[in-house]
């Protein structure tokens, strides 16, 4: 993530989860934070904190290759070591899941990017850069991009900018948080549901759990693009944006990026740019897993080349579960973010314990450091 990025999510949503609740974000930086947004190194060094003090257990390797077998899976490591689970998790976040629009796909490397491939946005100092999207990724990157001196300006579909509303301490009356329910990732009934009744989520029609979690556009999507709070002053009158323009495709033309797009009015029109970055989300898709075995993902059942999840987050190859992203469809756009861990975890952990595996059956969970 870019250097002084901040996390959108606020405080009591950006816990781990440990089941005492002794490793909380607050307790790691127990100072008044006022609603603060966190700092992505503060962010780190907490989880880096949780896991040498609760998971120290971590062995940093790549997965190269996993295949199922009749009594388990087998597992090779970038090492060369091999070796078998009963049970496997996969738990890789946003790794291989960066989504870039087919509009954009064809302009070469050199020209165009994804925002989760930076670290470091200085490179685009005293260059012109064009970013796409209208979410948090992309409206704090045209803002740092900004901030370190690069002509950054935003291409966004919709009309308008989605912002979250500024946190607050006043007290609501009884219709106010009837109407609005209130959760740790914002306020309304659509989205206190999602955070809070992922189960019922489940059995929601297969449509409208795809409508909520993806969307077209905004339009009935739950926690979609968005921008935070504080966010705002650094990218409004600050940051040249073109509302309403949709992206038709891209050429390149003599070293430069060419966007062809059409305005709100039909117009067509040509931008041009040292350099696009496509901060346009996230879609989990399994055939996007390097290390999948190609029986594996015949054997899987998927829509829409998400896997379809048992209320425990078990896959249809038995022993195989899957969480995060790669859940969302099955669970909710909560499974996104941080806060929906602690459901995930609870449900895949009973299940386990449910079926006592033997002190001799081996367990595997698969994350993006590890795959």
């Amino acid at each position: 993530m870019p250097i002084g990025m901040y996390l959108k999510s606020e405080w009591p949503a950006s816990s781990l989860s440990d089941p005492e609740e002794r490793c909380t974000l607050q307790q790691f930086r127990p100072e008044p934070y006022d609603h603060a947004p966190i700092p992505i190194d503060t962010f780190v060094r907490y989880g880096l904190s949780f896991q040498q003090r609760l998971v120290p257990m971590v062995e940093d390797v790549m997965v190269t290759a996993l295949a199922s077998r009749p009594d388990g899976f087998d597992i090779r490591l970038a090492n060369g070591e091999v070796f078998t689970a009963v049970r496997v998790v996969i738990a890789t976040g946003m790794s291989h899941a960066e989504y870039v629009p087919r509009e954009l796909a064809e302009l070469p490397e050199e020209l165009l990017s994804h925002s989760g491939a930076h670290h470091d946005l200085s490179r685009f100092k005293d260059r012109d850069v064009i970013v796409v999207g209208a979410g948090q990724s992309a409206l704090e990157t045209a803002a740092l991009l900004n901030e370190t001196q690069a002509r950054a300006s935003l291409v966004v579909r919709e009309s308008s900018i989605a912002w979250n509303a500024t946190p607050s301490s006043d007290h609501r009356s009884l219709w106010q948080r009837v109407r609005r329910p209130s959760s740790p990732l914002g306020s309304g009934l659509r989205t206190w549901f999602c955070a809070n009744a992922p189960m019922a989520f489940r059995h929601l029609p297969q449509r409208t759990r795809t409508n909520m979690v993806r969307g077209g556009g905004r339009r009935g999507m739950v926690l979609g693009p968005a921008g935070g709070w504080w966010l705002r002053e650094r990218v409004v009158d600050r940051v040249p944006t073109l509302l309403g323009h949709c992206v038709r495709g891209a050429t390149a033309r003599a070293g430069k990026a060419v966007l062809h797009v059409n305005g709100s009015d039909g117009r067509a029109r040509d931008l041009v740019a040292d350099h696009v970055i496509a901060a346009t989300g996230y879609r989990f898709s399994a055939s996007a897993l390097p290390f999948m075995s190609g029986p594996m993902l015949r054997d899987l059942r998927c829509v829409e080349d998400v896997p379809v999840l048992s209320s425990s987050f078990e896959s249809s190859i038995p022993g195989l579960y899957f969480t995060g992203v790669a859940s969302a469809y099955n669970f909710g756009p909560v499974m996104r973010f941080v806060y929906g861990s602690r459901y995930t975890a609870e449900r895949i952990c009973r299940h386990l314990a449910g079926r006592q595996v033997s002190s001799r059956s081996t367990f595997a969970a698969l994350t993006p450091n590890t795959s």
